[in-house]
């Protein structure tokens, strides 16, 4: 029986390789292909639910903007506390003596003036006089501003509100002199609208006397000759 030839190594690593490619190509053709469609598949139907969950998640957003906020009692206390709905001299000079005491002052005198009226609500100017360095006026100035602020959108009150108008500081000594015009103010709604005064009615009169008295005289001059 003829012995046959074995292959040359060259053939054999060509049929290795071209079956691996072939191999490969079925694989992929089979297997990945199949599975690449379908991620992309899922991926477009994950874009699509993502687009209506933003677009409820806008219209919620939209709704709830148009719902009137709750209104907190701690919120009415705060607005309350930085403009009372009275004026309450003394405990106006015993908050600005208390602010002046943390920066380190000792007010020398205090004038309120008289409230006049505002938008919905009164303005009461002040004035007070007192000696310190440049740092403690800096710092009642900033006690003052700070008393009232707003922080992330909510209203933080620890005093009334005061408004800082103008500040004149002259040399005294080692210090400075300062005198500072305040503003403060109280809640005063608007009063609601007058009631037109009603309009008369017009009282329309013939004087019929006077009326009778000149066709008289007209009728006696006629006559005459």
């Amino acid at each position: 029986m003829k012995q046959r030839k074995p292959m040359p190594k060259a053939v054999v690593l060509a049929l290795i390789v071209v079956g691996s490619l072939i191999f490969a190509f079925l694989g992929y053709t089979i297997l990945v292909k199949p599975q690449k469609k379908k991620v992309v598949e899922v991926n477009a139907q994950i874009a699509e639910k993502q687009a209506t969950l933003d677009q409820y998640r806008a219209e919620a957003a939209a709704v709830k903007a148009l719902v009137a906020p709750k209104i907190r009692v701690a919120d009415v206390y705060r607005l309350a506390r930085a403009m009372p709905a009275t004026e309450d001299m003394p405990d106006i000079l015993i908050e600005l003596d208390d602010v002046a005491k943390s920066a380190g002052i000792q007010l020398d005198s205090i004038s309120p003036g008289g409230a006049s009226g505002g938008n919905g609500f009164q303005i009461v100017p002040i004035t007070v006089q007192f000696n310190g360095d440049y740092y403690s006026v800096t710092d009642l100035l900033y006690r003052l501003r700070t008393l009232v602020s707003v922080r992330h959108g909510q209203l933080e009150a620890t005093g009334r509100l005061f408004a800082v108008k103008n500040v004149t500081l002259t040399p005294s000594g080692p210090g400075l002199s300062a005198n500072v015009s305040l503003e403060t103010y109280i809640y005063s709604p608007a009063p609601p609208p007058a009631p037109a005064a009603p309009v008369a009615p017009v009282a329309t009169s013939t004087d019929t006397t006077s009326t009778a008295a000149t066709t008289t005289t007209a009728s006696a001059e006629r006559s005459t000759p």
